[in-house]
């Protein structure tokens, strides 16, 4: 577990995060190596009562540059179970659907307008997603696609379900930040037209937990587009 404090410059975009408020503790980050394509590797520890946790909350890869698509975060890993150690005795902590939902809203205000953030399905936790998307639901109505409207991350929403041989890691949802009020009423459109079509062309007698999930997801979405 790591113990040293941040080394990044004073302006560095991640340092927003370091002190923030999570689960009744606070957010303490440690930054890693670059990788070959300048991003850098990071992950967020939570701190409670002078006790940091073995295992990263979260760990991810974070990018900035002078253009909107040169602004993303991946993330690449989410621990919802926490150990901590407090006179000797070995605590457990499980992050809430809640907190885990204003992390990802943190990381969102980290990105401006034409990034994008990237969230991975291929573990275990987000097997209900990776379910649904198997069987034709719309990345919007998923329990990633919610994880990306919370950080206003969902103008549009690309399913990386086909790794490029590999290079381009696990699968994962990639969400988009808006660049102008236009541009995020169109993609809203876009978004319930596919919605539609995905509602309208369900047989009857399919059943699946993952697909009932969606289509509750996806009334919510429409709903909340005519009110």
């Amino acid at each position: 577990m790591p113990r040293q404090p941040p080394s990044l410059p004073p302006s560095h975009g991640l340092l927003r995060l370091e002190g923030r408020r999570l689960a009744g503790g606070r957010l303490r980050l440690f930054p890693g190596p670059t990788s070959r394509f300048g991003a850098l590797y990071f992950s967020l520890h939570l701190e409670r009562d002078g006790h940091l946790s073995h295992e990263p909350v979260l760990m991810g890869l974070y990018h900035s540059g002078p253009y909107p698509s040169y602004n993303w975060i991946e993330v690449a890993r989410v621990n919802e179970h926490l150990t901590f150690e407090a006179r000797d005795v070995g605590l457990t902590n499980v992050i809430s659907a809640a907190s885990l939902r204003r992390l990802i809203a943190l990381l969102g205000e980290l990105i401006p307008p034409g990034g994008h953030l990237m969230l991975e399905y291929e573990s275990p936790r987000w097997a209900s997603t990776a379910r649904a998307l198997n069987l034709g639901a719309p990345p919007a109505a998923t329990e990633l696609g919610e994880l990306l409207r919370a950080a206003g991350c969902a103008a549009s929403i690309r399913n990386w379900y086909i790794p490029e041989g590999g290079r381009e890691g696990p699968r994962k949802l990639q969400g988009f930040k808006p660049l102008d009020q236009d541009r995020a009423r169109s993609a809203r459109e876009a978004r319930d037209r596919e919605l539609r079509d995905f509602l309208a062309s369900l047989a009857p007698g399919r059943r699946s937990d993952a697909l009932a999930d969606a289509r509750r997801r996806a009334r919510r979405l429409l709903r909340s587009s005519r009110a």
